[in-house]
């Protein structure tokens, strides 16, 4: 065999694959790999618990008919300034530009018990007495 013919040979195994693969997993949003999407995963698909400290600053917020679901979602986690290595339950910082402001979200996480807990939730610019 010359290099050509079986340079051509693998180029037709390989696509070959490719297609397989393709038909098998076809459309799979496959992006929860990473820590940031897995952990985002894990506080929408967890039970969700409200301290009383952030149900007085969601209040003071205006942010209590759900409005900070839309914030959560719209989130990126701040590792810098997260406690991830915290036991049993990391604590994680969301940060979002929402509604021309700057909002903080505090989570504790807890995959294991499948439960997360908002801490607290501030606004820049905006203080509350909580």
């Amino acid at each position: 065999m010359t290099f050509w013919r079986r340079f051509r040979t693998y180029l037709i195994g390989v696509g070959l694959g490719l297609l397989i693969v393709y038909v098998i997993f076809g459309d799979r949003e496959l992006n929860t790999w990473t820590p940031e999407n897995r952990i985002m995963t894990t506080i929408d698909s967890s039970t969700v618990s409200i301290s009383a400290r952030a149900v007085c600053q969601l209040k003071c917020l205006g942010l209590e008919d759900k409005k900070w679901v839309e914030i959560q979602h719209a989130s990126d986690i701040n590792f810098s300034e997260s406690n991830a290595q915290k036991k049993p339950c990391p604590v994680y910082r969301l940060e979002n530009k929402f509604d021309k402001g700057e909002y903080t979200m505090i989570w504790e996480v807890c995959e294991n018990e499948e439960r997360v807990e908002m801490l607290s939730v501030s606004k820049e610019g905006k203080s509350c007495d909580c």
